[in-house]
């Protein structure tokens, strides 16, 4: 069966910024789409498979200026005309790893051609329990998450003074999303989501976790591994175990590797 499905990314900020990346483009079956600010970014994505499309704002060094700018298009993808006629989307982080084309598929046909009910599926957190202020603790970790640690507090204790919760059955990761944009409550999903990330702060997996308890029916956490998986040796690797020299033993079938 076919699906009319789209795949997208984005970076708006400067070549200093971490998440100036490319990743490994998830499907050649299905048009990917890779939104940008940033001219340097630009001219290399157009060396791939993705399909580069300029924004055309402002690119600074500024952490939460060039990170809230993007927010409008992980949050409300119906507001781009190059994505929005799409029954599905699947949003993925540029840096994440390699996403499986076959899952989102296979989660598509299970969870929206089949059920009407979900508008979104996100993966359940992978290590932080699900309580709002251990994700908080965590994310002081990170410097850019830092600067806005006030505006976390205080936004956190406003939900919970609305009646919301601070622990919850799941805490999902928000840098990999399924949407079904054929819902009727997609959009408004995404609308609050985004108005709550302008009141939170950047940390959107802080105000996702509020969002998500008022929209419950609607949103599918799942557990499995979304990404395709790695070979032994890229494993190894990636992990320093191994030299990046190798060659292959003739006629064993194996590969020969040299370690450091």
């Amino acid at each position: 069966m076919s699906i009319n499905l789209a795949f997208y990314t984005y970076f708006y900020g400067s070549d200093k910024n971490g998440a100036f990346k490319i990743p490994t483009i998830p499907s050649l079956k299905y048009k990917c789409f890779y939104y940008t600010n940033n001219l340097t970014l630009l001219s290399l994505i157009q060396k791939t498979k993705w399909i580069p499309i300029y924004d055309n704002k402002p690119s600074n060094d500024d952490l939460i200026q060039s990170n809230m700018i993007g927010k409008y298009i992980k949050t409300c993808p119906h507001m781009f005309p190059h994505i929005k006629e799409y029954d599905y989307l699947c949003y993925l982080d540029s840096k994440l790893e390699h996403v499986s084309e076959k899952f989102v598929e296979d989660y598509i046909n299970k969870y929206f051609a089949t059920n009407t009910n979900y508008a979104l599926i996100l993966r359940n957190h992978t290590f932080i329990k699900p309580d709002v202020w251990k994700e908080y603790e965590v994310s002081m970790e990170q410097h850019r998450y830092k600067i806005q640690s006030d505006a976390y507090k205080k936004y956190i204790n406003s939900q919970v003074e609305s009646g919301l919760k601070t622990e919850t059955p799941y805490h999902c990761q928000c840098g990999f999303i399924i949407r079904n944009m054929k819902h009727p409550q997609v959009n408004n999903i995404g609308e609050t989501w985004l108005q709550h990330i302008q009141i939170c702060g950047i940390q959107d997996q802080i105000s996702f976790f509020f969002v998500k308890q008022l929209f419950s029916d609607y949103i599918l956490p799942f557990k499995e591994i979304p990404f395709v998986a790695k070979s032994f040796e890229t494993f190894m690797l990636e992990n320093n175990i191994l030299s990046k020299k190798y060659k292959s033993g003739s006629g064993s079938g194996y590969m020969k590797m040299i370690t450091k």
